[in-house]
């Protein structure tokens, strides 16, 4: 190394630089220059990290200062011999980092001064080493004191139902007139980031469309309607995400990732977060109730949070039906010659094409009993909305039942506790097999029990929007098709006649609709 020439060089770094400017990076640059004509070492080379954080990561690691790297290499490879530095928090906010660095530069005979410290840390003495060690470790507690005080100012902002920034939850968010500058894309370096004006948000208010939306989901889930039926709905109108509708950059390992749209975890997390009954929620916790006018009730939550986690919930994969009568109407052929699944259910019809490339239903079980789909729907769908026009559909509604849910999942809550001592007993030997599994079928029959209460008290009955309705027709064509799936469960048995051969009779002639009990 000995006779190389090296050079002095200084190192600046700002952690946060929210406009992409480089401003404050450069002023640190320019008072190291100064500062390093006065003490006879002029800069000869600048190492910048702009708008990079020198903080440890929760799994110990740090994020890359590209620049900071390049330093540290060139101090390896013997050219730099001095470095000058703003302030010892600029180099490093981390014990194990500085003490790799003091290290490297007692080797490598590498000089450190600071324009804050007003001269040189004289690492080669014991007490410029802890010196350095010293404001290093002030600079990594005035770090966490200020994470912490950003933590407790959040917890307050969301207490006082005040929102604390992050991706809009979809359902809120109401124009202001006012707009900010954001970083499209933060993750990527300062020279290749872009910045947008966007608007700034009332977070505490509705966004209507989206509340409706919510609500309509709510509607259809506590009706028994499918989430595959609810997302099918979704992609058929056309319905954005908030990704889609803000038109956010989705990445994922540094790489543009495109929108996936809706998805039923999606569904299920928007329905059940508590901001969706007006709570305020920090880190998943509630902070306040009834911070924020609601989208739906809590009693409502609570009834979607107990369905989905209901075990007795189909939740297996599938074909969703696209059309009013798929997997709903009945074989006439197969039902005359009593012919039915294997589970004693009788066969039904569903969609093909056939070799003229017209939609038909024909029987999932021989592939007789051929209708056209679109004639046969169109037929049923007359007469169910002449069913609902009838003055008496109001009497079709069940009496609701007054339930305390929130008094019915605390039970819950604590059957799950009882199940888990069991458990503990058996493995411990207090209890026998047989009694354990006595135990366990009664907590199982009282989950069953309690989930059936909150299902009667709190589900959407399919026709409840019929009672109110005027237009029975125009309230039909408004819903969802799991929504009319479920009315014609509820209402009437569907059977497709078998049409034999020659002329066909009409369509009303070959389709049996009879009213349900």
């Amino acid at each position: 190394m000995a006779g190389k020439l090296k050079i002095n060089a200084d190192y600046a770094r700002i952690s946060s630089d929210k406009s992409g400017a480089g401003v404050g990076a450069e002023s640190q640059h320019i008072e190291n220059e100064e500062f390093g004509e006065e003490i006879g070492f002029p800069i000869e080379a600048r190492y910048t990290d702009n708008d990079r954080s020198a903080k440890a990561r929760p799994d110990g690691t740090f994020a890359p200062r590209p620049d900071y790297e390049r330093l540290i290499e060139d101090i390896y490879a013997g050219t730099v011999g001095v470095i000058i530095i703003w302030h010892a928090n600029r180099l490093h906010r981390n014990v194990e980092e500085v003490t790799r660095f003091i290290k490297l530069a007692l080797e490598y005979k590498v000089r450190l001064f600071s324009v804050k410290r007003g001269g040189e840390y004289m690492l080669t003495r014991a007490s410029g080493r802890a010196d350095l060690l010293r404001d290093t470790v002030t600079a990594q507690e005035e770090s966490e004191h200020r994470g912490e005080r950003v933590v407790l100012a959040r917890k307050r902002q969301a207490r006082t139902g005040a929102y604390g920034g992050g991706v809009r939850p979809y359902g809120w968010g109401v124009d202001t007139g006012r707009t900010r500058r954001v970083c499209l894309n933060p993750k990527d370096s300062p020279e290749t980031r872009e910045y947008r004006d966007v608007p700034v948000l009332d977070m505490s208010q509705h966004n209507t469309e989206e509340a409706e939306e919510i609500r309509r989901w709510k509607t259809d889930l506590l009706a028994g309607i499918s989430t595959r039926q609810v997302l099918a709905d979704l992609a058929a109108r056309g319905v954005l995400t908030v990704a889609q509708k803000d038109e956010r950059t989705l990445r994922r390992d540094g790489l543009e990732v495109k929108h996936k749209g809706w998805g039923s975890r999606t569904i299920q997390q928007i329905v059940t977060n508590p901001r969706t009954a007006g709570h305020s929620v920090y880190q998943g916790e509630i902070v306040k109730r009834n911070a924020y006018p609601p989208i739906i009730t809590e009693d409502e939550r609570q009834a979607l949070i107990t369905m989905f986690a209901d075990p007795t919930r189909k939740t297996s994969p599938g074909n969703t039906p696209k059309w009013l009568g798929s997997l709903i109407y009945r074989c006439g052929s197969c039902k005359k010659a009593e012919r039915r699944n294997p589970d004693g259910s009788p066969v039904t019809e569903t969609v093909r094409k056939n070799s003229y490339g017209t939609h038909i239903y024909q029987c999932r079980d021989k592939g007789h009993c051929l209708h056209p789909a679109e004639g046969v729907d169109a037929y049923v769908e007359r007469v169910m909305i002449a069913r609902l026009s009838r003055e008496d559909i109001a009497g079709l509604l069940p009496q609701r039942i007054s339930v305390d849910v929130t008094a019915l999942r605390e039970e819950l809550t604590l059957l799950d506790i009882q199940e888990k001592e069991i458990g503990l007993s058996l493995a411990r030997k207090k209890i026998s097999l047989t009694l354990a599994e006595v135990a366990q079928a009664e907590i199982d029959k009282r989950r069953t029990e309690i989930n059936a209460e909150i299902k009667d008290g709190t589900a959407e009955h399919p026709l409840q929007e019929f009672v109110t309705s005027d237009d029975a027709e125009s309230t039909w064509k408004q819903l969802t098709l799991g929504r009319k799936r479920e009315i014609i469960r509820l209402l009437v048995t569907i059977t497709l006649l078998p049409a034999g051969k020659g002329n066909r009779p009409p369509v009303h002639e070959r389709v049996k609709i009879v009213p349900n009990r």
